[in-house]
């Protein structure tokens, strides 16, 4: 047994050639520069702009970028695919997403998870979830 060697658990699994990695997720918007405020200042990251697209930086702890990209047109239903973000005050988080421009949706519950739908500037939806209290 002293020969073989033991996986190390930091060591990730090699991910199949046909597997697709995520490495961003990208919001369709009109107005490129007002929807990189919003979303830069909502997550308190930098953002690189190159047109037609926004890169906002990851932050840390965050494994999936956003990417903003100027399309013609606009927002014409509901979202099929949303955003989810945690935070340790939701109240506050409402009252940012609203000083930034967004507008504030539902609020939510599930067994003990409680969220607000909210909308960015343009209309894109996204869910900022209460985080959960360590017992």
């Amino acid at each position: 047994m002293a020969d073989q060697e033991t996986p190390d658990a930091a060591t990730p699994t090699p991910r199949p050639d046909d597997v697709p990695l995520m490495i961003a997720v990208t919001i369709d918007c009109n107005d490129l520069e007002a929807q990189t405020t919003f979303w830069s200042e909502m997550l308190k990251v930098e953002a690189t702009t190159m047109e037609p697209f926004s890169f906002l930086a990851s932050a840390d702890g965050r494994k999936v970028s956003i990417w903003l990209q100027r399309v013609p047109e606009s927002k014409a239903t509901k979202n099929r695919v949303h955003l989810d973000f945690v935070v340790a005050n939701l109240e506050a988080a409402e009252q940012r997403v609203v000083a930034l421009g967004g507008s504030l949706r539902d609020r939510q519950t599930w067994e003990t998870f409680l969220w607000r739908v909210c909308q960015d500037p343009e209309g894109n939806e996204f869910d900022i979830v209460q985080g959960q209290q360590q017992s």
